[in-house]
């Protein structure tokens, strides 16, 4: 028997749809741009015939991500040398390495699309350690003539030093493999990417970077290639500048968030804490926590439901989704154990939907907002209780429609224009 009520009489809130103005800065051609920028290494970078060359692929939804490799997988061909692709994505992918080689199909990486073999291990050599913390790499990429680390530059979510996602991580972290990603968050250091960024690149044959930087509608922004010593000064610069160009949810006083979606290809925390606007159980911050529900799961995340226990609400159609092995191995090597823990469980959408409105004196004055996931934020919906906020705000535009909340036979939220309205 559901331990939630039944509301036959339930005054439900209309809805506004909203879309904000956010960064829209992008590369035209991101293809020439790393031709350009590679064509200037000539002289600086020596890439020997017949070099094996490991090229790191991450396991996030990038922008461009294939094209900018392929332009590199073809740059090291045309010196006579042979490329090959390198899964670095820490314990993601289950921790296998058929997994990883899974994660990197579904991103759109085979060796026919990108002219280069991937080759994916667990295993790991030792190159040291820093300030008493493992450093551990990749045992194919330790072995080759030289390595190339491409990876986006991003603000993080657990990460708060100078240096947060981008070329330093993948090195430290992704080519960890499941080792790294394991003593790194077990640490509990959130400034140690560059430390080990730095030994990494004394102790192995890093050859350059190619770090992205995305606008707000997560389209290639800028892109650079870059010498090891500036590894460092652009995870630094751009990592500043992604959290000004990241969307957020611009109302704080909310009676529920509603994220339609989560996954492992949304965040590495299948929602991201930097858009949602609070930081939840992560890390304790003092803030009241708005309560979050979270309806389902991405087809690409493959079950890996890490950063469930983000959420207050779900529904049972998430939860029957879940893979736990594979959720529970990321959750693991985070060392975050809470972003595991899976929320109050609802038989629908519907049902997450009363239990809170119910526990309101005004449920149709409730101040909801629904988003698609933490990925696309440049349009979402929003109850109209919110209607005075976003149109004080400049950076919002508001439709004329009003919608009504509906549910289907199965409890899911549907939202409808009103009529005539």
């Amino acid at each position: 028997m559901s331990p939630t009520r039944v509301y036959e009489s339930m005054k439900y809130p209309q809805w506004i749809r909203l879309r904000q103005n956010l960064d829209t800065k992008r590369v035209i051609d991101p293809a020439a741009t790393v031709i350009t920028q590679l064509n200037t290494l000539e002289g600086t970078v020596k890439i020997g015939k017949g070099a094996r060359i490991a090229i790191t692929v991450g396991s996030r939804f990038i922008a461009n991500l294939p094209l900018i490799t392929k332009v590199v997988v073809d740059f090291v061909k045309a010196k006579g040398a042979y490329p090959f692709l390198v899964p670095a994505m820490g314990s993601h992918g289950g921790a296998t390495k058929k997994g990883q080689v899974n994660v990197l199909q579904e991103l759109g990486f085979t060796e026919e699309s990108i002219g280069a073999p991937i080759y994916s291990s667990m295993d790991v050599v030792t190159l040291g350690d820093v300030e008493n913390i493992p450093v551990y790499f990749d045992r194919i990429a330790s072995g080759a003539d030289g390595i190339i680390i491409i990876n986006r530059v991003k603000a993080h979510q657990a990460f708060r030093g100078d240096i947060q996602s981008g070329l330093n991580k993948m090195m430290a972290v992704g080519l960890g493999k499941e080792k790294g990603a394991d003593a790194i968050h077990g640490s509990g250091r959130t400034d140690i990417l560059g430390p080990i960024g730095d030994f990494i690149i004394s102790a192995v044959p890093i050859l350059f970077g190619v770090a992205i930087l995305e606008n707000s509608y997560d389209e290639t922004r800028d892109v650079a290639v870059l010498p090891p010593e500036q590894f460092k000064e652009y995870d630094k610069s751009w990592s500043c500048k992604s959290r000004e160009l990241l969307p957020r949810i611009p109302f704080r006083s909310l009676d529920l968030v509603i994220v339609d979606e989560m996954g492992k290809d949304i965040s590495g925390s299948g929602m991201d804490t930097n858009v949602i606007g609070f930081t939840r159980r992560m890390t304790p911050t003092g803030q009241q926590a708005v309560p979050l529900a979270v309806f389902d799961l991405t087809k690409k995340t493959d079950g890996n439901a890490m950063g469930i226990g983000l959420a207050d609400f779900t529904t049972r159609r998430l939860a029957e989704k879940i893979n736990y092995h594979s959720t529970y191995t990321n959750v693991i090597a985070t060392g975050v154990y809470s972003a595991g823990r899976i929320p109050l469980t609802l038989k629908s959408e519907k049902a997450v939907i009363d239990t809170v409105l119910g526990k309101l004196e005004q449920p149709g004055d409730a101040r909801i907002v629904r988003i698609k996931n933490t990925l696309h934020l440049e349009e979402f919906y929003a109850t109209e209780r919110l209607l005075g906020e976003a149109e004080k705000n400049q950076r919002l535009q508001v439709e004329r429609t009003r919608y009504d909340t509906s549910f289907s036979n199965r409890g899911e939220l549907m939202i409808f224009p009103s009529v005539g309205k």
